[in-house]
């Protein structure tokens, strides 16, 4: 949904229109990943501390997106960098505000573990939207983001609807969770291949 400071007749034309697609705006559909489809997708898998953020406009200035970089403690899975900077779609730039249900958001400070896949567009997100974030708490422990509001679930095998997101890392430390990882990506690691 996208909002703008508007004259009296666009704000109402605008509203009508927004009015009309309203059910279909309020509501993301995704499908629930299991701890291991969430390894499997994921291109890069990093723990380490949200420094800045900032959105913009894409380059065809269709979209709004929000970019976030992430000092890069430890990576689990992909190529080693010292940043990472991923991108989550919606945000405010010149004036604009584009909000989509389900979006991840983080917050500078943020200690986080992120599941991040490479899109055809080039930008990098977060796995599963928010099943692939987890922020970790002063003691070392996981978090789920479990905050998003308007997403559905459905459980691709069964067909089941309104599942809550798989959390199996929610409560464990960051080392727990790095040895569940490195368990998973010896399991699918074929002979010669460098994960």
């Amino acid at each position: 949904m996208i909002h703008r400071s508007l004259s009296r007749r666009g704000f109402l034309l605008v509203g009508l229109y927004v009015a009309a697609l309203a059910p279909l705006a309020q509501a993301t559909t995704l499908q629930r990943l299991t701890f291991e489809e969430l390894t499997d997708s994921s291109d890069m898998i990093v723990t380490g501390k949200v420094t800045r953020t900032w959105a913009a406009w894409d380059a065809r200035h269709h979209y709004i997106w929000t970019h976030y970089e992430v000092e890069v403690a430890a990576t689990q899975k992909g190529a080693r960098s010292t940043s990472v900077q991923l991108s989550e779609p919606g945000g405010t730039a010149e004036g604009m505000t584009m909000t989509i249900a389900g979006t991840s958001k983080y917050n500078v400070g943020d200690e986080v573990l992120v599941f991040l896949q490479t899109m055809p567009n080039g930008m990098i997100r977060t796995t599963g939207w928010g099943q692939g974030k987890y922020t970790v708490d002063a003691r070392g422990r996981l978090h789920a983001d479990m905050t998003l509001k308007g997403v559905d679930y459905v459980d691709v095998k069964t067909g089941a609807t309104g599942l809550a997101p798989v959390a199996t890392l929610d409560g464990l430390t960051l080392q727990e969770a790095g040895v569940r990882v490195a368990s998973r990506l010896r399991a699918t690691q074929r002979p010669g291949k460098v994960q």
